[in-house]
């Protein structure tokens, strides 16, 4: 995996942590990340990095159709099952728990990512809904063509066509929505960075103007959310984000010269970030309890004390169940003489 890649992926997971710490400090009267207004941009960066990750990961194998949605279904789903099945016995015994800002929680759409208006036990959950949505579409495109330039040209080419339409048709019907969201549009960034990657190099000095510029157009959205309320969010977050996206992967070759401990952690955060993704909500709540119990409501102090364990737990997560679970799933694929291709 590139190095620029897991510390995008670290750098998503930590904003969506963010994302939700200010919810919950709104909910405790405590402010410490009030400033903050783009934490949820972090799933834009998730879509982008699944879209440049598939075609990384397959670009020089052959591989099928049905391995290809198999083997997503194998590194997804096993972790967010298990995560789903907590939340469930929690919803069992406590439902408020679950779903503390009200709602229907739909327990068949939660493990089977079906699109609902209602809410998953998971809320995360949503994201891999068109996760499995893009790579769908993406192994489509596998059985249809050898041919790598016109397997991304088709991927391309019908995310954005289906994002396109949506933006002209609106409809309030769930599934409508979902078949022709503009989130769509970021995993289209992704398959395009990989292109560019494979064809051109972006040199390290247009690569951190990239990175300025998507930095700087993130900040003008966090702090004018209104200007630009009317654009569809992958314009307005999704193509800073592609901006900063595609600067770091120019940084690639540097990165690699790099021994810094902060380095280290960036990319322990990246491989973990699934796992944080997963389970920060677990720990949110009842880290809030406790400080909120213990006084420790000042704005920082907050702040981190719901960041620090959240963090510390996706990392043991990754430790103890994640990577073991991915493991043992492929040695079980090898003794099946199931090809091991990772993606």
């Amino acid at each position: 995996m590139l190095l620029s890649i897991q510390l995008l992926r670290g750098l998503a997971a930590l904003l969506v942590v963010l994302h939700h710490i200010a919810f919950k400090e709104k909910v405790y009267n405590t402010y410490g990340l009030d400033w903050l207004h783009i934490g949820a941009s972090g799933v834009d960066l998730f879509f982008i990095i699944s879209g440049f990750i598939m075609c990384h990961a397959t670009h020089n194998k052959e591989i099928s159709f049905g391995k290809f949605i198999y083997l997503r279904f194998e590194r997804i789903l096993p972790l967010y099952w298990l995560f789903t099945t907590l939340a469930l016995i929690v919803f069992i015994f406590y439902p408020k728990v679950v779903n503390s800002s009200g709602g229907h929680t739909s327990i068949i759409s939660s493990y089977f990512l079906i699109p609902t208006n209602d809410k998953y036990l998971v809320q995360n959950g949503w994201t891999l809904s068109y996760e499995f949505y893009y790579y769908m579409i993406f192994s489509a495109f596998i059985w249809l063509s050898k041919n790598r330039v016109v397997r991304y040209s088709g991927v391309v080419l019908t995310l954005c066509g289906l994002s396109t339409i949506g933006l002209f048709y609106i409809s309030h019907n769930i599934l409508i929505k979902f078949v022709f969201s503009s989130w769509l549009y970021e995993f289209a960034m992704g398959v395009f960075s990989f292109y560019i990657f494979m064809k051109y190099k972006t040199s390290k000095k247009i690569g951190l103007i990239l990175i300025c510029i998507g930095v700087s157009l993130l900040g003008y959205k966090n702090y004018h959310m209104d200007l630009l309320s009317s654009m569809p969010g992958a314009v307005s977050v999704g193509l800073p984000m592609w901006l900063i996206f595609h600067g770091f992967l120019s940084q690639e070759e540097w990165l690699k010269k790099r021994t810094s401990i902060l380095l280290k952690a960036g990319i322990l955060l990246g491989y973990s970030s699934y796992s944080l993704y997963l389970v920060h909500p677990f720990i949110l709540s009842p880290a809030a309890m406790v400080l909120t119990k213990m006084h420790l409501n000042t704005p920082y102090v907050f702040t981190l004390g719901l960041l620090i364990p959240a963090v510390i737990s996706g990392v043991v997560v990754y430790m103890y169940i994640e990577k073991p679970m991915v493991n043992y799933l492929k040695l079980k694929r090898f003794r099946s003489k199931i090809q091991p291709i990772d993606i």
